[in-house]
């Protein structure tokens, strides 16, 4: 079996943070318009007064089923604590924003164990992504947190379509209206992004190596295993 270098950059991580927030919006969002094309599902009936995901619970009031992916799934009781549709929109924002730092990190922190920027010795070089922050030049992190406040500022109070756009869409995916197939699949593999990178934290954390590295050595631990 052919061991893999432990090094890790935060260089990779900290560049998709930087590139996720150009696809932010701002804290304030309007409700889509009747001019807008619409993400929401169309309904024909009432909404069902128990979740869909969880069948045994009440339907939160405000999860009617309007937004793409709304499934009635609230354990944790947030649509409890607001009473506007702007309040759920600004649930909506935060969740994909989250959602897309998480796609990118959780994909940098992969790439950067095949391939790593020039550096000098010792810096952005560490077996654990959270290790490897450790390693940036304190001048590296100011510009990294100002760049990222000069882009969240200048799309802050932005009029989008529906909660998350900004209207930065480089290959064109929504250049005819909003795709609800492919918007469905930004929540879900944003959702699915934010607990693998939860994930590859604390196994880094709890191993010092790298995930890939960890991942393999417990898949070559299984009896019959090729690897």
């Amino acid at each position: 079996r052919r061991e893999r270098s432990p090094s890790h950059t935060g260089a990779a991580m900290f560049t998709s943070l930087v590139v996720s927030a150009l696809s932010f919006s701002g804290p304030a969002m309007r409700a889509p318009t009747s001019s807008s094309v619409s993400m929401a599902a169309k309904k024909s009936a009432p909404a069902p007064t128990k979740s869909q995901a969880l069948p045994w619970a009440p339907r939160p009031a405000l999860l009617d089923g309007e937004l793409v992916g709304d499934v009635g799934f609230d354990p944790a009781g947030f649509t409890d604590r607001i009473s506007s549709k702007e309040e759920l929109y600004r649930f909506r924002e935060a969740e994909l924003k989250h959602g897309r730092v998480c796609m990118l990190a959780a994909t940098g922190m992969l790439f950067q164990e095949f391939f790593s920027w020039p550096a000098p010795e010792g810096v952005f070089k560490a077996p654990t992504p959270l290790g490897a922050l450790a390693t940036v030049p304190p001048l590296g992190l100011f510009q990294i947190i100002l760049l990222l406040g000069v882009i969240e500022i200048n799309t802050a109070g932005y009029k989008g379509r529906c909660p998350g756009d900004i209207g930065f869409d480089p290959a064109g995916f929504s250049k005819d209206g909003i795709n609800p197939f492919f918007a469905k699949a930004e929540l879900e593999h944003g959702r699915l992004a934010m607990w693998a990178t939860a994930a590859f934290l604390v196994q880094s954390q709890i191993t010092g190596e790298p995930i890939l590295k960890t991942t393999m050595d417990w898949v070559s631990s299984i009896p019959g295993s090729m690897v």
